[in-house]
């Protein structure tokens, strides 16, 4: 199907007596899809719906899982069955290897169409083919090609991402806000992955207009970079903090300095120019009003016509050359974040308050309504219950009673406990004393526990007391940009951060975690066949020499994880 165009819409109108002809058929089929998958496009997005995981079978096979899909003009996918192929057999797979680094590769898809059985046709010659059935399906192939820096994802409502350099071992993008306040300070971003087994290192001068360097406030932001003192995970983030000039309706704006450029792999000084232009805008609005605004505030036409030609990125399959062969070392799945969140997804997101979310992301509901409040540009979690506390049918003076443990379900960490006594007349919040004549009959106060996320409220009487229980009222505040803030210190390191072994050799990695409350991680080796890892750390090489990857993630907080290269040979 090479029409994309989905409007106007037009559809039969239907008459006694009237002629259909095919056109008339066709027409009514055209009217109905093109409808549902304007829809899908402008209301759920592009990109995976659910399924289609890229998994390795072999050293050249991959295989995808059954899913579902929208393209970039709202058509659906449907992988119905899992499909396993070899790398050498897919579309584009002789280009993609000839024209890119040979150290990675892009598996994408898209929706294709094609004619099923036959039927009999009482006219002769007619001109037209006699299938039965047009068969929905779809196609996989292979490139080479990076999408660009507008590729249709959530993220890109808010942050305006800008490559300024890439070639065949590294790529740098700079990020920053859309929207920000004057006079306000903000992070910005220089997000690093590198695709090569080779250590990289760079440097360069930002020039900031309307903008200044927050730590110095000088006009000039230095980015420096040496991938030798981190362990090479790949994927790197250094986060400065700018800050905005007093001055609004206008763009800021960061450019780097190409003379300043100065690029290495393995300390061998390579070439290399870097350009690009990263910009803010500086309004007095709320900024989340400001970013929803714009985002309706979007054409159809202009909504449609900057997804043009996008590809569905499914994996970026890192490639390792054997024997004059490649190989296939790792495997990336959705890599540019090219995912549709059902409605369900987000309620479920909602309900559970991000005990299993990620911390950074925001439901639509939750944006929309601060935006529609006026909020100021900070969150808050909250949770809220009530706890009932038992007297032993009474109790006297200066007795002590505890409830069982809460769990407030705000995640680990520090939150704010606030408790009041529910009473005939209302709940009172603080010192009962303040609205009696007599002395408060007692007191309440709440205990936390922040490496289990729970707490405890106790009760203290002041007086002889007659009832059976107390009920207590609890809400739980946390600040989304606190959790964040202590989220972003947490890390995972390896030790060693590399390792060169031989097949079936052991050795025991340790994994180091700082900022963080709960230490549990789980070990895990990619691929699976890159040999074994168990609870403790201990790991097996497998027979095979090659070159695995061996992970450590925490059990509490997933997003925090560590790599390392492991080398095995003979």
């Amino acid at each position: 199907m090479k029409n994309t165009q989905l409007y106007p819409f037009e559809r039969n109108k239907y008459f006694y007596g009237k002629l259909l002809s095919v056109e008339d058929f066709n027409f009514e089929q055209k009217y109905m899809n093109d409808k549902r998958r304007l829809v899908n496009r402008l209301v759920h997005g592009i990109g995976v719906v659910c399924g289609l995981n890229v998994v390795r079978v072999d050293d050249l096979t991959i295989s995808v899982e059954s899913g579902l899909a929208f393209d970039t003009t709202g058509r659906e996918i449907v992988v119905d069955m899992p499909v396993t192929k070899k790398l050498t057999m897919l579309n584009g797979y002789d280009t993609a290897i000839s024209s890119g680094s040979n150290a990675y590769v892009y598996l994408c898809l898209e929706y294709s169409e094609g004619e099923k059985g036959s039927s009999h046709n009482i006219v002769p010659d007619s001109g037209d083919s006699n299938a039965d059935r047009i068969k929905e399906g779809y196609n996989l192939y292979l490139t080479s090609s990076e999408p660009d820096d507008n590729i249709d994802r959530t993220d890109m409502l808010f942050e305006d991402a800008v490559t300024v350099f890439r070639d065949g071992s590294i790529h740098i993008r700079h990020i920053m806000p859309r929207f920000v306040n004057p006079d306000t300070t903000f992070p910005f971003r220089v997000e690093i992955e590198t695709y090569s087994k080779q250590f990289a290192a760079f440097s360069y001068d930002i020039q900031l207009v309307c903008l200044n360097n927050a730590a110095d406030g000088s006009s000039v932001l230095k980015v420096s970079f040496d991938e030798t003192l981190m362990d090479k995970t790949g994927k790197y983030t250094l986060t400065y903090d700018l800050r905005l000039a007093n001055v609004s309706n206008t763009e800021g704006t960061a450019t780097p300095d190409p003379q300043t450029f100065r690029l290495a792999y393995d300390k061998t000084p390579a070439e290399g120019v870097i350009s690009g232009r990263s910009s803010v805008n500086i309004t007095d609005r709320n900024v989340f009003e400001a970013f929803v605004d714009n985002s309706y505030n979007h054409s159809m036409d202009t909504e449609l016509r900057n997804t043009v030609g996008q590809r569905l990125y499914l994996a970026r399959i890192g490639l390792v050359n054997s024997v004059g062969s490649s190989i296939i070392d790792r495997i990336e799945n959705v890599p540019f974040g090219q995912y549709v969140a059902s409605n369900m997804l987000l309620t479920a997101m909602n309900r559970s308050n991000y005990v299993y979310g990620e911390d950074k992301v925001q439901t639509a509901a939750a944006v929309l309504s601060d935006a529609q409040i006026g909020g100021n540009g900070r969150s808050s979690e909250i949770a809220s219950g009530v706890c009932r506390i038992n007297l032993n049918a009474g109790s006297l003076k200066n007795k002590v009673f505890y409830s069982d443990e809460i769990f407030h379900g705000l995640g680990l960490g520090s939150v704010t406990i606030l408790l009041g006594a529910v009473t005939e007349s209302g709940t009172i919040y603080g010192n009962p004393a303040v609205f009696r004549d007599d002395e408060a009959p007692y007191e309440v106060a709440a205990k936390l526990d922040p490496s289990k996320g729970s707490f405890i409220i106790g009760i203290l009487t002041k007086s002889t007391l007659i009832q059976d229980y107390i009920d207590v009222k609890w809400t739980a505040l946390r600040d989304v940009d606190e959790k964040i803030a202590e989220r972003s210190s947490m890390k995972i390191t390896i030790k060693p951060n590399s390792l060169i072994i031989k097949p079936r050799e052991t050795k025991y990695l340790e994994a180091v975690c700082s900022n963080m409350t709960n230490k549990t991680v789980r070990w895990s080796v990619s691929p699976t066949t890159g040999g074994e890892i168990d609870s403790n750390g201990m790991y097996t090489a497998p027979n095979t020499e090659g070159v695995y990857e061996v992970i450590a993630q925490s059990a509490v907080y997933p997003e925090v994880k560590a790599s390392i290269m492991v080398v095995v040979r003979g």
